[in-house]
């Protein structure tokens, strides 16, 4: 597919003078740096055991990629480090902004490289941006929605690992009638409990998929009464949930995304830090209250909540791993994490996030996710030209495809999406794999599940970015905070209790922006 890469050739690399490299046969190839959140295994991994994890997946997708691409390309050698979480790469970046080494580029979200473009680090990416929408091969819908975040100023990113959320439910428990087991108890090599199969009471009856937020609540409390094993005992000694109906991975995208569909006001572009920061209002401080009451009956939670695994370092687990041990039954997570639902014993399905309140799931606004791609130094520089080819190689219509196959990821552009390899991802989703399937058929489901409803967020013009402003990695930041903060309280019960706690917690949030 090699002749493919001409499709995606960027006029703007001439302009901005990023015209590919200029190293002789003799010289040391130019180095491009690209700090990412590929984990890397440790030496107690093998590579056929890493190939096959979820955890590793874009690890290897990377070293092949950059493998066939240094084949190709011998005056550029690309390295990758890892940095950890997406917060970890922003933190690494700022400390290197202050006397340290920058890579060349870096897998980010915009809100991160606002402050970098403020202390001259970024390359502007408008005349890449303004090409690539004169290709028609590229999603426009990613381009359209790049470039909006920045509004009329320098565009600090180019868009790579594109994603969504989905609501995701256990299918099998779902469908289950009467009492018995919703699912099949599984064992791994060791004998431990992989799944546990909720057994449900004679009077479970099938579940239908909800669509709004009060349908899924009214779901979540009578799975609390048909399955009071699981239940019992919801929270463990220190207060974190070890089982809970419904889930939202990510706290921020949650409280974002519902006040985006409830029509309440978040951020916004302006040229006052007033007109920017708007979330500290009246009808945002009711949405938090209810979900409180419905945090404190048990019904909901986000990953913050859910019990430790590393309590030295806070790490909480992973709502999919609860999920694949049936102690939660329902979940908003990223697309791009389909593959963490594969365990045997239950059969996962995945469509749209819900509506707030009882409003219409068509009209639904989902966050556009995935990291973009931002080039840190001088436009220009042979590091800089390098980074293009490479970016170049990786968005072209083989490896859009590779990255969509590998990692669920929604291709970049309409060939990839054409190919056989993604073509087969769809077809895998017309037909349902079994509780017990494989891993892999079930993976192929769960990706063709996802591709499907890429179409149906792009056709429905579901995608969302909230505005990129001075603010915008703060207010982030303050509103998640804010969240974990009124979740977090367990002395806040009654409606006046709530309200104060959430007063506070709005107060403090807007404060730690604005003062």
């Amino acid at each position: 597919m090699k002749n493919k890469l001409a499709v995606f050739a960027l006029a703007a690399l001439s302009i901005v003078g990023m015209t590919g490299c200029t190293g002789t046969k003799d010289s040391k190839p130019t180095e491009v740096i690209w700090w990412n959140n590929y984990q890397v295994p440790d030496s107690t991994v093998s590579e056929e055991e890493g190939r096959k994890s979820s955890t590793y997946r874009e690890y290897y997708y990377a070293k092949d990629l950059i493998a066939a691409f240094e084949s190709e390309h011998k005056d550029i050698k690309i390295t990758t480090v890892y940095k950890g979480s997406y917060n970890d790469i922003k933190s690494a970046v700022d400390s290197a902004l202050n006397g340290g080494s920058l890579p060349t580029m870096v897998s980010c979200y915009a809100d991160s490289a606002y402050p970098w473009s403020e202390a001259g680090a970024v390359v502007d990416m408008n005349d890449a941006i303004s090409e690539l929408k004169n290709d028609s091969d590229f999603n426009q819908k990613y381009l359209t929605a790049e470039k909006g975040m920045y509004g009329n100023g320098p565009v600090l990113t180019l868009p790579f690992s594109k994603s969504g959320e989905t609501f995701v439910y256990n299918e099998t428990l779902f469908n289950k009638v009467g009492a018995g087991k919703a699912g099949t108890d599984t064992t791994d090599s060791k004998g431990n409990a992989v799944y546990t199969a909720p057994v449900a009471k004679d009077t479970k009856t099938q579940y239908s998929v909800p669509t709004n937020w009060n349908e899924m609540i009214a779901l979540a409390r009578k799975m609390k009464e048909d399955f009071p094993d699981v239940f019992a005992e919801q929270k463990d000694k220190d207060g974190y949930f070890q089982a809970v109906p419904f889930c939202w991975d990510s706290t921020e995208n949650m409280i974002i995304s519902l006040l985006k569909n409830a029509n309440i006001k978040y951020t916004a572009s302006g040229d006052k830090i007033s007109d920017r920061v708007l979330f500290n209002n009246e009808e945002a401080k009711k949405l938090v209250v209810q979900l409180k009451k419905w945090n404190n009956e048990g019904l909901i939670c986000t990953q913050n909540q859910l019990m430790l695994t590393n309590a030295a370092k806070g790490y909480h687990a992973y709502g999919s791993s609860l999920f694949a041990n049936g102690k939660i039954f329902m979940s908003i997570s990223s697309t791009a994490g389909a593959r963490y639902f594969t365990n045997d014993g239950y059969l996962a399905n995945m469509t749209k996030t819900l509506a707030w309140d009882d409003g219409d799931q068509k009209n639904v606004k989902v966050m556009s996710q995935g990291p973009s791609l931002c080039f840190l130094g001088k436009k220009g520089s042979d590091a800089q030209k390098a980074a293009f080819t490479f970016y170049k190689y990786l968005t072209n219509t083989e490896n859009s495809a590779k990255l969509a196959v590998n990692t669920s990821y929604f291709p970049l552009r309409s060939s990839a999406a054409d190919t056989e390899e993604v073509k087969a991802l769809t077809t895998a989703a017309a037909t349902k794999p079994s509780d017990n399937a494989s891993s892999s058929d079930k993976g192929k489901y769960y990706s063709g599940v996802v591709m499907k409803l890429n179409d149906t967020y792009s056709t429905d013009d579901s995608y969302f970015l909230s505005p990129v402003t001075k603010e915008s990695s703060k207010c982030r930041t303050a509103i998640g905070g804010l969240i974990n903060t009124v979740f977090d309280n367990k002395d806040a019960k009654t409606d006046e209790e709530i309200t104060a706690v959430v007063e506070e917690a709005f107060k403090t949030a807007f404060d730690s922006i604005t003062k």
